[in-house]
Formats: C-alpha cells, structure tokens, sequence
C-alpha cells in the first residue's frame, strides 16, 4: 500500500526513504555538419534550425552545363588516389573529399587554385568546443574573481573599522575620506579590468574568419554583413539571380570583388 504524499514528503526530507526519480533522457547529440540541403552549412558560424529544414529544399541533380564542365575540369586535372567526388544538395556542386586526411576543396587538388581545408562541419565543431570550455573558464575565473574580491572587501573592511575606531579622534572626517576613496579606486580599477576582459574576448571573436571568406586567403579585406545582399547594388553580383553567398562556389567571392574594383578604377 503506498504511503499517503504527505507522509512520504516528511520522510523524504529526513533522509528514510528515497523518492523515486524518473530516467532522465539520454541527451541529443549535435550534429555539426548541418542540414543536407540547407546552402549555408558550409558557414562554420551558421547553425541549422527547423527554418532552415522547412524553407531550403536544395537541389537533387546538378545542371547539364555544370555537369560538362566538370568532366572537362577533372578530365584536365585528374583526382588523385584516395580523393572522391561528393555532391552538396545545399548548392548543387560537387566538392572534392580527401577519404584519409578527411581534407576538401571545392576544385581539384591538381588545379592551381585550388584550396584545401578542413570541412565546415569540423571547423565548425572546433568553434562551438571552444566557446564551450571558453564558458566554463569564464564562469570559474568570475566565481573566483567574486569570492576573492568578497574576502579582500570583508578583510579591508574589517581593518577599516578597527582603523577607525583606533585613530578616529587623532584622523576625524580626514580619515573618513581618504578610506572611502581607496574603496572606490580599488572598485574603479575592477572594473576596469572587467572591462579590458571583456575587450579582448570581443576582439578575440571579431579576427575569425569564414573559411569560405575570400579575405581568410587573399588580399581582399573583409567585407560586413550586407556584401552581397540583392539590395547592395554597388558591391554586388548584378548577373547573380540570388543572394550572393547562395552562388558559392560560383561565381567566386574574390572574383566579384576583383571586377567591382576594376569597374570603380575604370570609372
């Protein structure tokens, strides 16, 4: 027979009977690599939502004339052993997967322009393990910095007081002062470091860079959130039917950008 609730609460809480706890579920595991047909999976700094499944269907079988010029790339630049060739449904190309070093490249590796490097689902992987512990650091350092700055508050206040009541008639209202703006220099100069902290931190995340950024491996400066937009009429892609950034990898960013400089010096 089950005991009453109340009954069962008071012997609980002294520690007779133990409640019974339901299984906790077994917690998801990320996926880092991003949903199959969603074309901004390659950005390590995009994860995918229910939007991104809802609204991007991708592309099932690539063009003709893609297909075409393929064969005549890789007839020109053959794929070495242990590379294969894997379609993205997000853009409708292929890429090129190194089955060993797990390297890829969106041309050849033989092409003279080619670029190999991790794929975004590792990179991107790296970035969310990193802000992760950089977390976890955080989150002690503040605890400790809190603990440490409570005792050194109580101590100095401690010996404040009996500073005070030691030499209060020789120091009077002079005292006073003196003791209230050191405790407000030493407040001044934790805030201060907070602030260089926090500083840094920001600084530390704004030199990352997209590996599908032309700025990570070129000369070209990088650009801000609005290059390539169908509303930037100056710095986009007039013959591109969409977005920018859904092209990749064609036309390539570096490209436009080296013909948006041309045509501005020709002007």
């Amino acid at each position: 027979m089950p005991l009453p609730p109340a009954l069962a609460a008071k012997l609980s809480k002294r520690g007779i009977i133990t409640p019974k706890h339901k299984p906790s579920e077994p917690l998801k595991k990320i996926d880092y690599k991003g949903l199959s047909t969603c074309p901004n999976k390659n950005n390590i700094f995009h994860e995918c939502t229910r939007w991104c499944e809802t609204h991007w269907k991708g592309v099932l079988t690539p063009e003709p004339k893609y297909m075409r010029n393929m064969q005549k790339l890789l007839a020109k630049f053959p794929l070495p052993n242990n590379w294969t060739e894997v379609f993205d449904k997000g853009v409708g190309r292929y890429y090129y997967w190194n089955m060993e070093t797990d390297m890829v490249s969106w041309l050849p590796p033989k092409h003279p322009k080619a670029l190999l490097t991790r794929s975004a689902a590792k990179l991107r992987e790296r970035r969310i393990l990193a802000e992760k512990e950089e977390k976890l650091r955080d989150k002690d350092t503040a605890k400790k910095d809190k603990e440490n700055d409570r005792i050194s508050d109580k101590e100095k206040d401690r010996e404040s007081d009996e500073d005070d009541r030691n030499h209060r008639s020789k120091y009077g209202d002079r005292r006073d002062r003196d003791r209230d703006k050191e405790r407000e220099d030493r407040r001044k100069r934790d805030r201060d470091d907070r602030h260089r902290r926090d500083k840094e931190k920001r600084q530390k995340k704004d030199d990352q860079l997209d590996p599908m950024d032309p700025a990570a491996y070129s000369d070209v400066p990088q650009g801000t959130w609005s290059d390539g937009l169908e509303t930037n009429k100056i710095r986009a892609d007039n013959t591109a039917s969409g977005v920018l950034f859904q092209q990749r990898p064609y036309p390539a960013p570096g490209a436009v950008l080296a013909a948006n400089k041309d045509k501005d010096r020709k002007k």
